[in-house]
């Protein structure tokens, strides 16, 4: 598994797998995105500074989009989207361990990784909770998980 940063190329295959019925299901905003708006907020997220897309590829195949954002100086917010072909294949956990490692070198000030989860995204809380992340909050709408870094990777 690799990961590089996104580029204007990959606008598409966001733009796509956000569309994904499955993704839309389990985002906080449900609602097909037009191109032009998605567009919009691609560009102007690869040019944020608190901002990082990654794209994870493996063989040189996508295999999803990482999204993160600094919500303070010690302290992301993690988004995992992965290629619906390739769901429910331990994908995600992989991506979530070299992300774990990732963060601390894209900012060597945060300490924890946060995750936004959808009640109803049993698949998101479960991979979380594998991971080590606790339940720090959780009413109707949002369960809000983190998870202390260490700059390594344990499975």
């Amino acid at each position: 598994m690799e990961l590089r940063s996104a580029t204007l190329n990959d606008s598409i295959i966001i733009f796509n797998l956000r569309n994904d019925l499955d993704t839309r299901k389990n985002s906080f905003v449900t609602d097909e995105i037009p191109y032009e708006e998605h567009r919009h907020w691609f560009e102007k997220s690869l040019a944020t500074k608190t901002r990082k897309i990654l794209i994870a590829y493996e063989n040189e195949a996508l295999v999803g989009v990482i999204r993160l954002d600094l919500k303070s100086d010690n302290e992301v917010v993690i988004s995992i989207n992965i290629d619906p072909s390739l769901r429910q294949k331990g994908y995600a956990n992989k991506i979530l361990c070299e992300i774990e490692i990732y963060t601390t070198s894209w900012n060597n000030k945060v300490r924890i990784l946060t995750a936004l989860i959808k009640p109803s995204n049993i698949a998101s809380i479960k991979l979380f909770s594998k991971r080590g992340y606790a339940v720090v909050s959780k009413n109707k709408e949002e369960i809000i998980m983190c998870k202390e870094l260490r700059g390594e990777c344990l499975d």
